[in-house]
């Protein structure tokens, strides 16, 4: 069987009642309120040893990794986390000229390398990273990718069943997260809890994006469109809200970010980069003075703000404001959401203190208000920091501490590598190897969230490949 086949109930890989349990399991976690750390474990676990024997039967990759490393389809998952866990440089192993060149047949048969479908779609057409990335969403398949540091895309696929799969999860514990920090307490017990509480985690999710948030306007410090892992999530907790608005009207076009990458060739590379910085740093101050204005516009219309974008956005987004000496006042329930650290920061790095001080003087918002996010484009998680400054690992996650050497830690307050073990992805080999380094603890917080977290992230120095350094080096040839 090859992908952009109608496919059967039979030949769709799924574990519904597995995972509606466990996402059960997440949404009452989110909540405080009903959560058994046992049951989600034993359900995390029986999720991530059915993903190992799906794996080996469908991804190629991984079934030769596992292979060479004399493991079959029954093993347990400490020996999955020492032996069969992949870098995240899995996901661009490709070879970078065929994308330069527009050699999308070698793509697709790369791409069902480590996807658990062939990729058999007619893509001899196709001439541009964009038109390949749609002509697979036309046929069912899902392609996110990350641009990384390096320049070079990560891409991530997913079909429709893990797509639906990963929003439902998604929607059954940040909207419960979020939620909460809008409305009071006798809310959160009296009605928010038992509501949530009482509906399966897939009407839950289809109710939260169908109902929204009508009384809140959402800004988003990002491209239009696109299908960068941000975008993605933009385009999740976008259906929530009653309009939706962009510091870029516009298309985020990967093929013009790879130009970025590896320079222009011809002068249509050239104008289309001339485009890009018309839009980015000409019109800079343009686009988040109208972002702005529509902020104000929209809180005279008794609207409440959400705002999500990334720390050098938002720091960009303050200098404006506080220029200007006229700052954001929102309605009470108002929220901001960031993420992506600083590792894409081009200007002087701040303290955490002092770039919250910023948002606050910027948006007259309280702390509490004020959300950072942790997230990655391979992982089907999305980690919010409690005002404890944890970013809570929700029980969909297995973590998994490395040392230097990637052998892996135990302990309840580590600083290592970070990877994870990821019970959801069911399309792709989701048992990884970040290239983050993080302080971890695992324990009760007084935010009420139990469980793993993590409080500090940083980017790990360059380190060798663990165990599958020849296979992903076959994948290029």
């Amino acid at each position: 069987m090859f992908y952009g086949d109608e496919m059967t109930a039979t030949d769709r890989y799924s574990l519904p009642p597995l995972h509606a349990q466990l996402i059960q399991q997440t949404q009452s976690w989110a909540l405080r309120s009903g959560f058994d750390p046992e049951l989600a474990r034993q359900l995390r676990h029986q999720a991530i040893l059915a993903n190992h024997a799906h794996y080996q039967e469908h991804i190629p990759v991984y079934r030769r990794f596992a292979e060479e490393e004399g493991i079959g389809r029954e093993t347990t998952v400490a020996a999955i986390t020492r032996q069969l866990m992949l870098p995240d440089e899995i996901f661009k192993s490709y070879n970078q000229a065929w994308l330069d060149d527009g050699d999308f047949t070698r793509m697709n048969a790369w791409l069902g390398e480590v996807f658990h479908q062939r990729v058999a779609v007619d893509v001899k057409d196709v001439s541009s990273i964009d038109a390949w990335i749609d002509r697979l969403a036309q046929h069912g398949l899902r392609l996110v990718y990350s641009s990384g540091t390096s320049g070079n895309f990560s891409f991530i696929p997913r079909d429709r069943d893990s797509w639906s799969l990963f929003t439902t999860a998604s929607s059954c514990y940040i909207a419960p997260l979020l939620l909460q920090r809008k409305a009071g307490a006798w809310w959160q017990r009296h009605l928010l809890r038992p509501a949530i509480r009482l509906l399966p985690p897939a009407t839950f999710a289809r109710l939260s994006r169908r109902i929204g948030v009508h009384d809140t306007d959402a800004f988003f410090l990002d491209f239009a469109s696109g299908h960068t892992g941000n975008q993605t999530l933009e385009q999740e907790l976008g259906g929530l809200f009653r309009q939706t608005f962009y510091l870029y009207q516009t298309t985020l076009s990967p093929t013009v970010l790879r130009l970025l990458a590896r320079g222009p060739k011809t002068e249509q590379d050239q104008a289309a980069l001339r485009q890009l910085h018309e839009i980015v740093v000409v019109r800079k101050v343009e686009n988040y003075t109208r972002l702005v204005e529509q902020m104000r516009q929209s809180t005279r219309e008794g609207q409440k703000i959400f705002i999500f974008g990334t720390t050098q956005q938002y720091m960009e987004l303050c200098e404006l404001i506080l220029a200007g000496k006229q700052p954001l006042v929102f309605r009470d329930g108002s929220m901001i959401l960031y993420g992506g650290g600083w590792k894409s920061f081009t200007g002087e790095r701040i303290s955490q203190a002092e770039l919250l001080r910023r948002m606050a003087d910027s948006f007259s918002l309280p702390p509490e208000r004020i959300l950072e996010g942790y997230s990655m484009t391979e992982i089907n998680a999305f980690m919010l920091r409690c005002d404890h400054g944890r970013f809570h690992i929700p029980p969909t996650i297995e973590p998994v501490i490395f040392d230097a050497q990637l052998e892996p830690l135990h302990g309840n307050d580590l600083r290592g590598i970070f990877g994870y073990l990821d019970a959801l992805a069911t399309a792709y080999p989701g048992f990884i190897i970040s290239g983050d380094e993080v302080h971890f603890v695992d324990g009760d917080c007084p935010c009420g969230l139990v469980g793993p977290a993590v409080t500090e992230i940083g980017r790990a120095r360059a380190r060798e490949v663990k165990g599958c350094g020849g296979i992903m080096a076959s994948l290029k040839a």
